[in-house]
């Protein structure tokens, strides 16, 4: 049942050995092949909106903070999640920039009391969190701790609903449902859009083969 998978379900398999291979079998496998989406697409995200005061929330490997165009000691960076190995993982390989990192769960408030950050990406969280969109939103009250009055929200999920499917598409979605890696068999732009204007001034939703990929500006619970 659906009611019965908890955060805790999508990050069980996150393991060392997974997240050696995790880069290969996302960037180069199941986005263009299945999810019918170019990893470029994420990697425009990155580029248009990651700030020199960013954070990730849900950071699978740091694959696009690797390859983020500051330098180091030009940008603060934040890692938040509720798997320890991903934030290891990541700060390892972004060791260069000294990222700040906490363990949460992004379903419930986050105890943040340092410096706001002025952009988070939140990629490919939302498909790993159990429940409808209306339950994930729950996601943007949580960081609201870490957002201020201008904070950009950026980031991309897997849709289920809403969208042309293939065969592939469907057998894999169905795979990683029934290991409970992915979450969300109703999730739509559609119903992703709304949970976004209840919290944003601007929002942005496009879809692209199976992934939806937003963009919201200006929080409207957040402070000045």
């Amino acid at each position: 049942m659906q009611s019965s998978r908890t955060t805790k379900d999508g990050v069980r398999i996150y393991s060392p050995v997974l997240l050696a291979i995790y880069d290969f079998l996302i960037m180069r496998v199941l986005t263009p092949y299945v999810w019918r989406c170019s990893a470029q697409h994420y990697a425009q995200l990155y580029r248009d909106f990651m700030s020199r005061n960013h954070a990730d929330v849900g950071v699978g490997t740091g694959y696009f903070l690797d390859r983020c165009a500051y330098e180091p000691g030009e940008v603060r960076i934040g890692l938040f999640d509720l798997q320890r190995n991903c934030l290891e993982f990541t700060a390892r390989r972004i060791a260069r920039f000294e990222p700040e990192t906490y363990q949460c769960d992004a379903l419930k408030p986050i105890p943040f009391h340092a410096t706001r950050f002025d952009s988070i990406a939140l990629g490919g969280i939302l498909h790993c969190i159990p429940g409808d969109m209306a339950e994930k939103g729950a996601v943007f009250d949580s960081i609201q701790p870490l957002m201020h009055a201008n904070t950009k929200v950026f980031g991309y999920t897997i849709l289920n609903q809403g969208i042309r499917k293939t065969l592939l598409s469907r057998a894999v979605y169905f795979m990683l449902q029934k290991l409970k890696v992915i979450n969300g068999l109703n999730d739509s732009a559609g119903q992703l859009a709304p949970e976004l204007k209840k919290r944003f001034k601007t929002i942005e939703v496009k879809t692209i083969g199976c992934m939806a990929i937003f963009v919201a500006h200006s929080p409207l619970q957040a402070a000045h």
